[in-house]
């Protein structure tokens, strides 16, 4: 991974899980960090911790079903680091129910964060990359992009959504942008 030294990476959802061993790891790599979360405290704790390890982080608190906040997110990586070299739309829920059980708020909930969050990211990014005329989106998906599981229905809806978004993202890009579905 030698080849994620000094690049500038954008993680979403970075405060906990998925997201923070992400950033620990890269920067242990010597990329150069941009974290978003909704927890500042979290965040803060971990661009501590990172740079007590001899790495580069910034935050910035976001939400990632709010369109304003990721581009600030992106123009805080510009501005920091003058360019975007990596996203990885890491934010995501997962809430459970049979569809019968009509739980409206949660589904509205799910494709704001999965589906429009994810866009959101890729709305923020796309301009500065194709100036570069480089750049890597990451989207994390899940199995339930691939295959539908019963109490799980709108979940898997949205991620087989990051995954078409990925493809169209390649189909679009002319090899200048690299989209990545991961399924987690």
């Amino acid at each position: 991974m030698s080849e994620v030294s000094g690049k500038v990476v954008i993680i979403t959802s970075a405060s906990s899980g998925l997201g923070e061993a992400t950033a620990k790891m890269l920067a242990s790599k010597g990329a150069k960090l941009v974290l978003g979360a909704r927890r500042e405290e979290r965040l803060r704790k971990l661009v501590d911790d990172i740079e007590s390890s001899g790495g580069v982080a910034t935050y910035k608190t976001v939400d990632v079903t709010k369109k304003e906040e990721v581009q600030a997110l992106a123009d805080a990586a510009i501005e920091a680091y003058g360019r975007i070299d990596v996203l990885v739309n890491n934010a995501g829920l997962m809430p459970l129910a049979p569809l019968d059980e009509l739980k409206v708020e949660e589904w509205e909930q799910m494709i704001d964060v999965n589906i429009k969050g994810v866009m959101y990211g890729v709305a923020a990014v796309l301009k500065p990359m194709r100036e570069q005329e480089s750049g890597h989106i990451i989207n994390l998906s899940s199995v339930a992009g691939h295959v539908v599981f019963p109490g799980a229905t709108v979940y898997c809806a949205t991620k087989f959504a990051v995954k078409a978004i990925s493809e169209g993202i390649r189909k679009e890009s002319n090899g200048q942008i690299e989209p990545v579905t991961d399924s987690v």
